[in-house]
């Protein structure tokens, strides 16, 4: 395989919404809020308009543009995006001078002024006062200084990790002996009761080491005792320099700094009380054939891209963002969930638009989610997105959820695709080409059919929570009824899943994190030459699912503390038809090959199982049915033309494996030099190798011998080597 090809499919989307050249009729509004006077025409760059509130004055048709300069910055400003262009001519929203590096920002912060000392270090800025009037009617959700985002106060401090709750008197009280005294009222907590779980609730008693909560907490194992949790937004935790806090009582911003007076502020103003249909990009009801590019939105309270709550009839269709930022959102980065009623197909119900496209855009920094939403025939492409749910960044919304309920699992995802009767929305999707970085929970999550998530590089999925995977797709119901069907995870690379499991009850504090996630009756989803490294619980999951794997490249996962597989099949009705071509390669004492029970897998063949360490790696029930693989292939009658490892190496020495990767869309030539390896099947490799997009390839280091292979080594000779069990 050569440079990745973009299939037809994602051609015709691209061009649908391609900019072309501007028919003859096309008018260029020009936006500039350094120059710009709304008294103007808009109509050149010499003539802007200054604010983007007269976007919605304009009445644009196929081929205009609105043009904001480049370089200006916008704050609390929407730009509402309420136009129709053709698939031959849409409507754009860019910048002018075109494709420009310093882009036009659409920043959701306001300045704060007039801070006074309240103690200590500690200041406060009163935001119905002053300078402030006006502007933060319904307060702040995030707080920056020069536009370095601050930390919202919390106990324990960040570096000091959870604390723990000793007791839970009642569903909605905790204690805690290490709680600091001080009247923890009006601080929200946040507390793990699964691993997957990070729940928040409003402190709304406090007495000595005694938190009296708005509402019960559901915990696993039917208390509360022995789970982590931390305090956050309020006075009492303000003991570092940039920690703040909200009072939403009386509209008052608590910051300590102990520089003296604080300079330079700015905080997320909320504009309502709907962040889920709200963003510093507002796609409306009307919008079809629009491209919105070149603009860096930041700061926003709730979303950067989002989208009117309920439409009539149909919903947008066919807007591309793409080449843009979008950073420190204080929920997501895109969310599009809309309601439209009196359908025109007669179905009601949620849609995040059809025929979208993301492409070419850079994320950063968002609480909630990346980019997630209903969508249908949709294109999430090249796509660079880090940082999505990160503990360290939780400002008073946390990681989403409220303060009531618990119904926040996937809160932290970098994608997610939702479905809401299958027939409108969360299916044909396409997500490729990314580099997902650090998600709280999964780097992509799919619950819909007929997608496809290719070629893209995940590193350190699960970074917040655990019990999750650099891609889960998760069905519904059963294998016979499930919306979720026919997918295809093609030729990703997922390193360092992390599972994380801090702040968890000690009976579940074991590291789960997952490469490729197939669960909950997900039926046909093909795994295709996915390369997965590194992940604390297993490679590859099929639960209660089914499908093919072949040409998959498992190295060194299972290094928590389970004994697991670098693949498992799981539950009675997994069923894997065929799987072939796979490199599963195990390391750790508890990491076997092939974890299955008897029925789940019905061909196999032309495998390496490869364990140097363990020659028991391969289980058909626990620790009880572990095997060989001669023993394997005896009891299975399969994988006759399948390899195990060839050389065995003792407790405690260097591996000798070696993966290589090329994270990258075209092949990419790795130097081997000075080092001479050989491949899985014992032949020698040298100079260099090619490796095709996406691709990868286990080579074995000849580490100069040293009593592991014997002196034909550098030959090529075979006779000698060491092929003994220890």
């Amino acid at each position: 395989m050569g440079a990745v090809s973009i299939p037809r499919v994602a051609l015709l989307m691209m061009v649908a919404i391609g900019v072309s050249a501007a028919p003859a009729l096309a008018v260029d509004y020009y936006i500039s809020s350094s120059e710009g006077d709304d008294s103007n025409d808009g109509l050149s760059a010499a003539s802007p308009f200054a604010t983007l509130g007269m976007v919605d004055t304009l009445v644009l048709g196929p081929g205009d543009r609105v043009r904001l300069k480049c370089g200006d910055r916008w704050r609390g400003e929407q730009l509402r995006v309420n136009a129709a262009g053709s698939a031959s001519d849409p409507v754009v929203f860019g910048s002018y001078p075109s494709d420009c590096v310093d882009r036009p920002v659409l920043s959701g912060a306001l300045p704060i002024s007039g801070w006074t000392v309240h103690s200590g270090n500690v200041y406060v800025a009163d935001l119905s006062a002053g300078g402030n009037a006006g502007s933060f009617p319904l307060g702040i959700s995030q707080l920056f200084r020069s536009e370095e985002r601050l930390p919202c106060g919390r106990w324990p401090n960040l570096d000091a990790g959870y604390a723990f709750v000793d007791a839970a008197p009642a569903g909605n009280q905790l204690t805690d002996a290490a709680l600091p005294s001080a009247s923890w009222t009006g601080a929200v907590l946040r507390i793990k009761t699964q691993r997957w779980l990070l729940v928040n609730r409003e402190v709304v008693g406090s007495s000595g080491t005694t938190l009296t909560l708005n509402e019960a907490v559901d915990c696993r194992g039917g208390s509360c005792a022995g789970w982590g949790y931390f305090l956050q937004n309020h006075r009492a935790a303000l003991d570092q320099d940039g920690e703040w806090s909200y009072d939403a009582a009386t509209n008052r911003v608590y910051l300590d700094s102990p520089s003296g007076p604080p300079t330079g502020i700015t905080g997320s103003v909320v504009l309502d009380d709907d962040p889920v249909h709200h963003g510093g990009v507002m796609i409306q009801a009307d919008a079809e054939y629009v491209v919105v590019e070149n603009l860096e939105i930041t700061q926003w309270w709730a979303n950067g891209v989002g989208a009117q709550g309920s439409m009539r009839g149909d919903v947008y269709h066919h807007v591309a963002v793409r080449e843009s930022e979008i950073t420190d959102i204080d929920e997501a980065a895109v969310r599009l969930s809309t309601w439209v009623w009196e359908a025109l197909n007669g179905r009601d119900g949620l849609r995040g638009g059809r025929n979208m496209a993301f492409v070419g855009n850079r994320i950063d920094g968002a609480n909630h989610f990346g980019i997630t939403g209903y969508f249908s025939d949709t294109l999430i492409e090249d796509n660079d997105i880090s940082g999505i749910g990160l503990i360290a960044n939780l400002n008073p919304s946390g990681m989403g959820c409220g303060t009531t309920g618990a119904s926040c699992t996937e809160n932290g995802d970098g994608v997610r695709i939702r479905s809401y009767e299958v027939e409108d929305s969360g299916h044909h999707n396409q997500v490729r080409l990314n580099r997902i970085s650090r998600t709280g929970y999964n780097a992509v999550d799919v619950f819909g059919p007929y997608s496809t998530i290719e070629y893209n590089h995940i590193v350190e999925p699960c970074f917040s929570k655990g019990d999750c995977g650099g891609v889960r797709v998760f069905g519904d119901g059963s294998l016979a009824t499930t919306d979720v069907h026919d997918i295809t995870l093609r030729s990703n690379i997922i390193v360092d899943s992390v599972g994380n499991v801090e702040g968890v009850h000690i009976d579940y504090r074991q590291p789960f994190g997952m490469g490729l996630y197939i669960d909950h009756y997900s039926r046909d989803v093909a795994s295709i030459g996915n390369t997965i490294v590194n992940s604390t619980f297993t490679g590859l999951l099929y639960q209660n699912s089914t499908g093919t794997i072949t040409g998959n490249t498992m190295h060194n996962n299972a290094t928590g503390i389970y004994y697991t597989g670098q693949i498992n099949l799981a539950g009675a009705p997994t069923q894997i038809s065929s799987m072939t071509g796979n490199v599963l390669y195990g390391l750790t004492g508890n990491a076997w090959t092939l974890v299955l029970d008897d029925g789940n897998l019905s061909g196999s063949n032309h495998n390496y199982f490869f364990h140097p360490y363990v020659p028991l790696h391969i289980t058909t029930d626990g620790w009880a049915g572990r095997k060989t693989f001669p023993e394997w292939q005896v009891w299975s009658g399969q994988d006759a033309d399948s390899r195990d490892n060839w050389f065995w190496l003792s407790a405690g020495d260097p591996p000798l494996s070696r993966v290589f990767t090329n994270p990258t869309a075209g092949p990419a030539e790795v130097s081997l030099q000075p080092r001479k390896y050989l491949d899985l099947d014992q032949n020698p490799v040298s100079g260099a190798i090619t490796l095709p997009a996406f691709g990868s390839r286990v080579l074995i280091d000849d580490g100069l011998a040293e009593g592991i292979f014997a002196d034909d080594f550098e030959t090529g000779g075979t006779g000698s080597w060491s092929s003994t069990s220890p």
